[in-house]
């Protein structure tokens, strides 16, 4: 006897963003499997979301608008609401999915129901991006080992700096269970908390879980336009309008001073991110426990980013010796990158991780052909091992005696240096 394969829904959340809307849409109707939905979640807009939506006319999207102007986490919350599936994956307007994500899910949901499955995500630019010098750029990693991880241990080495947030369940890089998100919001009174949803919902998501899986075959591409969010705090000295309307509708004032006084820099975006991470260790407390914060290899990855904020490249390296003093770091082990300004082409890079698998390199893609995270998922596509050449590796014993490269290490590998 045949089971039911399990269901799946995607949520986009958007507001006024129409013209990268259906791309992303596109992508996941041209899954080859077709046990999904895709909610597509309508913070207010303007009626050319709508328009955009209805134009595909296709019975697998449910459209939903939000009564009134929400923020970015009451509107990822409400759409919450309106999900059906077993599990639940939230991607950006301007992100999209390969054609084949449904069907890999379906086949490892098989094989460990009810996990987390995250992936590590590839990288589109669009032609209209806010730096100059990415536009066109795909940052591939095509690998082909599944790991079961322990949730604890991944936690454990997200707060000693070792392990990226995006590396735990995040519901961005992630199909997650709906139960565990059910569990959750019984638990809580809701799923996603303080600023950034992205965040917020790995730690829950780890917390709520014992083991998760961690695929290093890219599921989804992690697009970036003049839209992006992300793209315009971390580039804001070239153009933060996006960032100042995700301010808005927040309600906050530019975030140049953590709450945290183990912190300062609040204009730099990692700082940001370990201050969700702090933030969510103390709301939930007494179920991650006393996790020792290891803030060595947390500034070694904050002062990366000084070159990408080059006219403030000083204010950086400034802030890092600050937090280093604060949190008893001997500032000798904290390597200071090269005050270089951004170049006007990336180089290419490539790598590789043989444990894993992986095959990692960069390149421009020809504008003219591919303009959108669509054309993209289609080419990118081509270069992605299918579902028959994965390989399971279950990490749970290694827990208590692996050790994770720091993030720094992690992202010199990627970039094959």
């Amino acid at each position: 006897m045949t089971s039911t394969p399990p269901f799946y829904s995607f949520v986009i959340p958007t507001r006024d963003r129409h013209d990268v809307l259906g791309p992303a849409i596109q992508t996941i109707l041209a899954q080859t499997r077709d046990n999904f939905e895709l909610v597509v979640m309508d913070n207010y807009s303007t009626p050319e979301t709508r328009q955009v939506v209805d134009a595909f006319a296709s019975p697998r999207i449910r459209y939903v608008r939000a009564p009134e102007r929400l923020s970015m986490l009451d509107n990822w919350e409400f759409a919450l609401d309106h999900v059906k599936g077993d599990y639940v994956h939230y991607l950006g307007d301007d992100d999209g999915m390969f054609p084949d994500s449904v069907e890999i899910a379906t086949h490892l949901h098989a094989q460990y129901p009810n996990l987390s499955l995250t992936w590590q995500s590839v990288h589109y630019f669009w032609p209209d991006f806010i730096v100059p010098s990415y536009r066109g750029l795909g940052q591939m990693r095509v690998g082909r080992v599944v790991e079961v991880r322990d949730s604890r241990w991944a936690l454990h080495q997200a707060y000693a700096g070792r392990l990226h947030q995006a590396e735990l369940p995040t519901i961005v890089f992630s199909f997650v269970p709906r139960s565990t998100i059910e569990q959750a919001r019984k638990k809580y009174g809701r799923y996603f908390w303080f600023r950034a949803p992205d965040v917020s919902s790995a730690i829950v998501n780890a917390i709520n879980s014992e083991a998760y899986l961690y695929s290093y075959r890219s599921l989804g591409i992690n697009g970036a336009s003049r839209h992006s969010n992300g793209a315009s705090h971390m580039y804001a000295h070239i153009n933060d309008e996006a960032y100042k309307k995700w301010l808005a509708d927040a309600n906050l004032d530019v975030i140049d001073k953590p709450f945290d006084d183990r912190l300062v820099g609040g204009f730099i975006t990692e700082v940001g991110i370990v201050e969700e991470l702090f933030w969510l260790q103390n709301k939930f407390k007494s179920e991650i426990g006393d996790i020792p914060v290891e803030m060595r290899d947390f500034l070694k990855w904050i002062v990366q980013a000084a070159p990408r904020y080059f006219a403030r490249f000083d204010e950086v390296v400034a802030a890092v010796e600050t937090m280093a003093k604060r949190n008893g770091v001997d500032m000798r082990d904290i390597p200071i990158p090269a005050k270089v300004p951004l170049s006007e082409k990336q180089d290419f890079t490539y790598g590789t991780d043989d444990r894993t698998g992986t095959v990692s390199y960069s390149y421009y893609t020809n504008t003219n052909v591919v303009r959108t995270v669509a054309d993209f998922a289609e080419e990118a596509s081509r270069h992605c091992v299918p579902v028959s050449q994965l390989v399971m590796h279950d990490r749970r014993p290694e827990a208590t005696t692996s050790r994770t490269p720091t993030l720094g290490t992690r992202l010199r590998s990627f970039l094959g240096r």
